[in-house]
């Protein structure tokens, strides 16, 4: 018995070493909060909780798991950046430099991302919920199975972006650029797509319920799985005074 004991006790010594090694380090930490800058560090579930990082350099770092949340990132540098299941819910992120970075299973809750560029970002089952994407760049992004109900895209450029099966239900995708973008089994119940262009939009498997097509050029493709009120190929629909 004693010596299953002192077994147990040997592998929860290990397992907490490695949770240990696995977090961030102190002196990375030290040093972004004193000098702003911190490309290609190890901040790996770093607690950044309201932290000023208002222009930060953090290219290329580690923030897995880190928590963002409250953190001011304004303008910051999180090109190629590794931010996959980080908290970054109300975070304030717009004009941040998101290019390439890995926000796979991000929370993004609330969070202000208006104008950040977030071109070829991967954004796979990230949670952004009532998210401010407003005139955004996110042209080649992967948006799959993200949830992205009630998120605002006024302006926003997701030409050949991957929404593959992402919950839109009630976003604002007012005037954004639609060109080649992947809706393929989303839902877009309820979403505005006033004033865009998805005539080469993949919509197939969509749901389009109640979905708001107002001065909206459309395709034959979305006539064939919708019943929109005046559907018809490159037709544009009036605004509806």
């Amino acid at each position: 018995m004693k010596l299953t004991i002192l077994a147990i006790i040997v592998i929860l010594s290990q397992v907490s070493w490695i949770n240990l090694a696995k977090a961030a380090n102190p002196g990375s930490i030290r040093r972004l909060l004193e000098t702003n800058e911190c490309s290609g560090c190890d901040l790996r579930k770093a607690n950044l909780s309201n932290a000023n990082l208002i222009g930060a350099d953090l290219e290329g770092a580690n923030l897995q798991g880190a928590n963002l949340s409250g953190a001011n990132l304004a303008v910051s540098i999180l090109s190629d950046a590794n931010l996959s299941n980080a908290n970054l819910s109300r975070a304030t992120m717009n004009d941040a430099d998101l290019r390439g970075a890995n926000l796979t299973d991000a929370y993004l809750g609330h969070a202000n991302l208006s104008r950040a560029y977030l071109t070829e970002a991967n954004l796979e089952n990230a949670n952004l919920f009532k998210a401010n994407l407003i005139e955004s760049l996110a042209s080649g992004a992967n948006l799959s199975n993200a949830n992205l109900r009630q998120s605002s895209w006024f302006r926003a450029n997701l030409e050949n972006a991957n929404l593959g099966g992402s919950d839109l239900f009630n976003a604002n995708m007012h005037q954004a650029n639609l060109k080649n973008t992947d809706f393929s089994n989303a839902n877009l119940t309820q979403a505005k797509l006033i004033e865009t262009n998805i005539t080469l939009a993949n919509l197939n498997g969509a749901n389009l319920e109640g979905v708001n097509l107002r001065g909206t050029t459309i395709g034959l493709s979305v006539c064939l799985i919708t019943n929109y009120i005046g559907c018809a190929p490159q037709k544009v629909i009036p605004e509806v005074e």
